[in-house]
């Protein structure tokens, strides 16, 4: 009886986490949806709900920064694009956007710092690069 209980209970457990990560991914998909609609509030809704059941989907807090940008939400940008780049370090359109946002400041030493780092990762943006070079100021001095 013990190992039917048992069995009953995984069972259960396996299929909610099938469940969950079914709703994960319509959540982020129906974000999609409404971003590339430009209905940018239910896109963030949408993207918000995806990461309270997956907190560290990179993407959802991606899409926010640039729902943020088009508010002109600096800082909301600034905190979900440093989420991004803590998940993950190397997602090369947070980096850009992170340079932008750094240049758009006046921070040209952070900006200056994260180009250091897009410039050995990126894969799909590399031909920004030299845009990004040209718009960050060096001072030779320091």
């Amino acid at each position: 009886m013990k190992k039917i209980s048992r069995f009953i209970i995984i069972v259960f457990f396996i299929s909610f986490d099938f469940s969950v990560n079914a709703a994960n991914t319509d959540y982020y998909n129906q974000g999609i949806k409404f971003f590339n609609l430009n209905n940018y509030k239910e896109a963030k809704f949408y993207f918000e709900k995806d990461i309270v059941f997956n907190i560290k989907n990179e993407k959802s807090y991606l899409y926010l920064s640039k729902i943020a940008l088009i508010e002109k939400d600096k800082v909301q940008e600034k905190n979900y694009l440093d989420t991004v780049l803590v998940i993950n370090p190397k997602n090369e359109e947070a980096l850009y956007l992170k340079i932008l946002l750094n240049v758009d400041e006046g921070d040209f030493k952070k900006a200056q710092e994260s180009n250091l780092i897009f410039g050995k990762v990126c894969k799909d943006l590399c031909s920004k690069k030299t845009d990004l070079s040209k718009m960050i100021i060096v001072d030779k001095k320091k």
